[in-house]
């Protein structure tokens, strides 16, 4: 069935005329396989504006349609392609819808062609004009050979739309597609067909078979998704005021958000506009990212360094050698940001939350204004709330807030009237499954208390059908399988005491991917399955070999002493790459994991590893400290990184060690060492590999073992959770 994609909300001057053509060509091709765009992202060498109406379909290939929304007495005389006008048009008293039609469907073709690898693609392009009647226009003009396909505004009937486009003369010439060429182009034009691919450099092998894990890995990496229409309704799509993403582990919040940011800043040059995170690791994936889709959009012409301070990547908090959002904002009311040093003795989060406070209490005490972003963009937000009533503002989350505050209202004379008193583009995602710090899910309740449902407003979509909430159910990066056993050992549900944190609800459970077969009754059983199409990534299907294990060493150091064994053996025999393709993650709370990652420092660097430690400047050092410090840097070339869960967040391996599980074991019912277990094991794209020390006769062992024989499917007496995890915004 036919898809249409609304990427910005109708309602600005001049846009009504589009709406109705956008409309009829919905209604003419709402039976067929086809996909639309009102205002496809593509900026073009000549300006920043996009085609306003792109239909692509099997038979047309690509139509891009130009409306102009102009009265009959504008046009002074029409000659080829140049119109001529009694007054100005947006200051031009000479106007060529045609060719701007032409060039961008020129340029889309291109994009099409290249990201679907096609031979060559048919491609039309015409002009409608929904103010001017048919015979009103022969009228006037049809003495004259306009050589301008016309849509008139008495033609827009499903009928006559399409004998429109199909008398229009192709600009390129191809043929009809066949079913693989069709999903190529609704890749190309997709998010899916543009997202960079990891460049899988495969050492040779004298094996034939390929079932070294770096040959496996290489052949999943070929692996071509299907184009997403959610993931295109994220990443191209502007709304109007806030919008809330929920995402599982995997499912790339962090990838469409960069895209989101870049195509805003394509389509609104002068704009403000702020990607935030909070973990500084993430720093260079985030850069890379934005720049990726700058240059995706605009054939290379806009970069992350020609956006200036107009998209700014800022760390939630910023430090001495580099701004954050915080440190912008304090510089914006005129006060000395607080540092880690002079703020309360607590976790980071609770750090920065004390700090957003205080910039709150300051702002409102001087009178000054946070506002100076258009559009703020948040990721990782569930690590930047905190349950700790004094550290909230006014019965709201003092990040949020703080966030919120820092934005200017959407403007009403350019966009349509939402019915909220205001409207801010406040744009967060979240996974509640990957807080560490907190409790506490950042729901629009949460995080506003009972001012959410005014900012949000009534209605699940604003004008024009954008979602003002998301829940993102496919994982691309990490395997079914390992997905699976994250969820169950996070959630703790085949443990033999119930589960400790979770879903409630079939519906909230199938939100996330999931088949439930099952009621959620204390008592009653209930079973999970997790279709393939909700975890795309292909491994599971290239090897019989299980893609998550586990293993109970007597000791500490025979357990390190395997691990350097492992490890040298995927990099010898296996032909993984040290750096980005073997990950060691290590749980715990607050300095605990410190202690082991120095041990598993020794290790590895005894069996001859190279060794990264997060954080240090250098490789192959123990940790490092001021000003021998890289506080962004996660991965170094040619060493294996071994990082606590909290530094690893948002990064992500070929294969994970997730080590030291007697740590978890120990405080098996503490949902924050739960999360951490879920976070390390959703690190990886392919194996993940458990181990701990003298664990015999543990709860968690047991539970671990019950869950890998578990396999596909997770059965399970249902017991209501101490963390309730539904979606309740």
């Amino acid at each position: 069935m036919a898809e249409f994609i609304v990427t910005e909300a109708f309602g600005g001057a001049g846009e009504a005329g589009e709406r109705v053509v956008f409309e009829a060509v919905k209604a003419a091709y709402a039976g067929t396989d086809a996909l639309g765009y009102w205002r496809y992202p593509l900026v073009t060498r000549e300006t920043v504006r996009e085609p306003d109406i792109l239909l692509a379909e099997p038979e047309l290939g690509l139509v891009v349609i130009e409306v102009k929304s102009l009265p009959l007495d504008m046009l002074s005389g029409v000659s080829g392609y140049r119109w001529d006008l009694t007054r100005p048009y947006y200051g031009k008293m000479t106007i060529n819808p045609y060719e701007q039609a032409r060039k961008q469907a020129q340029l889309l073709a291109e994009l099409a062609i290249r990201r679907g690898q096609l031979g060559k693609l048919r491609v039309r392009a015409l002009v409608a004009l929904p103010l001017i009647p048919r015979e009103a226009w022969e009228e006037r003009f049809g003495h004259l050979l306009i050589e301008t396909p016309v849509l008139c505004g008495d033609e827009l009937t499903p009928a006559r739309v399409r004998a429109a486009i199909e008398r229009a003369a192709p600009v390129c010439y191809g043929e009809p597609l066949d079913d693989e060429e069709w999903q190529s182009v609704r890749r190309a034009l997709g998010t899916s067909g543009a997202i960079p691919k990891r460049e899988v450099k495969v050492p040779l092998s004298l094996s034939v078979a390929p079932q070294r894990r770096a040959d496996l890995i290489a052949r999943a990496n070929r692996h071509l998704h299907a184009f997403d229409l959610q993931q295109e309704l994220i990443a191209k799509t502007i709304p109007p005021g806030p919008q809330r993403i929920r995402g599982i582990a995997g499912s790339g919040k962090t990838v469409l958000l960069a895209q989101k940011a870049a195509t805003m800043h394509l389509r609104h040059p002068d704009w403000n506009i702020a990607l935030v995170f909070f973990c500084r690791s993430l720093y260079d994936q985030i850069k890379g990212q934005v720049d990726h889709w700058l240059r995706e959009a605009s054939g290379g012409q806009q970069t992350l360094a020609t956006a200036g301070g107009k998209l700014r990547i800022l760390h939630a908090w910023g430090g001495k050698d580099q701004p954050g959002f915080y440190s912008t904002l304090a510089a914006q009311v005129g006060v000395k940001p607080l540092t880690v040093m002079n703020t309360p003795d607590a976790s980071p989060t609770a750090k920065l939350l004390y700090a957003c406070q205080a910039l709150l209490i300051d702002a409102r005490a001087t009178g000054r204004s946070l506002q100076v972003f258009d559009a703020v963009l948040i990721d990782e937000g569930q690590d930047l709330v905190h349950e700790e009533v004094a550290l909230t503002f006014e019965e709201k989350q003092a990040f949020y807030w703080m966030a919120y505050q820092s934005l200017r209202p959407v403007a009403r004379d350019s966009l349509f009237e939402t019915g909220e008193p205001e409207a801010r583009r406040l744009i967060w995602a979240y996974d509640e499954a990957q807080s560490l710090d907190t409790l506490t899910i950042p729901t629009t309740k949460a995080i506003f208390g009972d001012e959410g449902a005014n900012i949000f407003g009534t209605g699940p979509t604003y004008k024009g059908g954008i979602n003002k909430s998301e829940v993102m159910h496919r994982c691309y990066r990490t395997p079914g399988p390992v997905l699976l056993a994250a969820h169950a050992l996070g959630m703790g549900l085949l443990r033999e005491g119930g589960m400790l944190a979770g879903l409630t609800t079939g519906a909230d459970w199938k939100s996330l991917g999931y088949a439930v077969d099952g009621k959620f009754i204390s008592g009653q059983t209930v079973r999970l399955t997790r279709p393939p199409a909700n975890s795309p990534n292909p491994l599971p299907t290239f090897t019989d070999e299980p893609l998550v294990t586990f293993r109970n060493y007597p000791d500490r150091k025979t357990e390190l002493r395997a691990l350097a064994a492992n490890l040298k053996r995927h990099v010898e025999e296996d032909g993984l790459h040290p750096s980005r393709q073997l990950l060691v993650v290590i749980p715990g709370l607050k300095g605990a994991p410190f202690g082991l990652q120095g041990e598993v420092f020794t290790a590895l660097r005894g069996a001859g590893l190279s060794v990264y430690l997060p954080g240090n400047r250098d490789t192959n050092a123990p940790r490092q400290k001021w000003p021998d410090t890289d506080p962004n840097g996660f991965w170094r070339e040619g060493a294996i990184t071994v990082s606590p869960v909290m530094q690893a967040k948002g990064n992500e391996a070929d294969v994970v060690y997730v080590v030291g599980l007697d740590h978890v074991a120990r405080n098996e019912d503490h949902l924050p060492m739960r999360n951490q277990l879920f976070v390390g094991i959703s690190r990886s794209r392919g194996w993940v590999h458990l181990s701990g020390a003298a664990m015999d006769r543990s709860r968690l062992q047991d539970e671990i073992e019950r869950v890998l024989a578990a396999k596909d499917t997770l059965s399970f007496t249902y017991r209501s959770p101490r963390r309730n995890l539904d979606d309740v915004s």
